[in-house]
């Protein structure tokens, strides 16, 4: 076994029951909810594996539970919306190719964090505090400035994706404001997630991430696929869309602080 693995002999239990939690996070949440709670995965991981092999071994299971929730949901994707998140996410992703070695991790991680909290916390004043804005008034809005807020967040995503697979918070951002039903919603990031986890195959492999290893440890945690994505349309389906939303943007706030939370440690 590489370097790396050492985990795997000495707590097996503890590394097989991480790998599984990991697993599961991702399959949930790419078919329930979008994909944000899949961004836990990689520092799930993170406790039994390196960064490098964790993203290796992470990327294929990625890959097999996009296929399965655009099959799932392919009836239901915003196609304007796809075309142009697949355009500058495929954009961003070879951004963070080139700027690999480059940009500051806390910088990013803290400017990701930082907007995902104040995006969530806004949308909790306006259930308390009501703007008078309905949501079709926030999504014309949001359409008035669609492209420059696809340039910059859905570009982001995919710098952020290539880096850590965590791009989803910052294509929540994007998309979350559009108000489209859960099920759309569900579908179109879907979309999104499968052309740019395919555009990072070659990548990643120039970069040396993936093994016999990390393929065969890959392999081993692909059963677990199913049962999450049942799970996770299960949840989907007995959620109205104004639950969906309150769900989705409580885990934006979750997920933000916790990356405020990094950032302040790698300080």
């Amino acid at each position: 076994m590489m370097p790396g693995f050492e985990a795997m002999q000495a707590t097996p239990v503890f590394f097989w029951m991480t790998c599984c939690l990991a697993v599961m996070a991702v399959s949930i949440s790419k078919s329930g909810f979008g994909g944000a709670l899949g961004s836990l995965s990689t520092p799930i991981l993170l406790f039994v594996l390196p960064p490098k092999i964790a993203l290796g071994v992470l990327l294929p299971l990625f890959l097999i539970t996009d296929v399965w929730v655009v099959y799932l949901w392919r009836q239901w994707m915003n196609r304007r919306f796809a075309l142009i998140m697949c355009g500058f996410g495929v954009a961003g992703t070879l951004a963070g190719w080139l700027l690999f070695d480059y940009f500051n991790d806390r910088v990013l991680t803290m400017t990701i964090g930082g907007v995902g909290a104040v995006t969530a916390l806004n949308y909790g004043r306006q259930l308390i505090w009501p703007s008078g804005e309905t949501d079709d008034d926030v999504a014309q809005r949001m359409m008035a400035r669609l492209w420059p807020r696809a340039a910059g967040w859905v570009g982001l995503s995919g710098l952020a994706s290539f880096v850590s697979l965590a791009g989803g918070i910052p294509a929540q951002i994007f998309l979350l404001p559009h108000g489209l039903a859960r099920q759309a919603f569900v579908g179109t990031m879907s979309v999104y997630f499968l052309v740019i986890n395919l555009a990072k195959l070659p990548f990643y492999g120039d970069l040396g991430l993936f093994s016999s290893d990390t393929i065969w440890l890959s392999a081993m945690l692909v059963p677990l696929i199913p049962i999450g994505v049942f799970i996770g349309r299960t949840l989907n389906s007995m959620m109205s869309d104004r639950i969906f939303y309150h769900f989705s943007y409580s885990v934006l706030f979750a997920m933000s602080i916790k990356l405020l939370y990094d950032a302040a440690v790698m300080g």
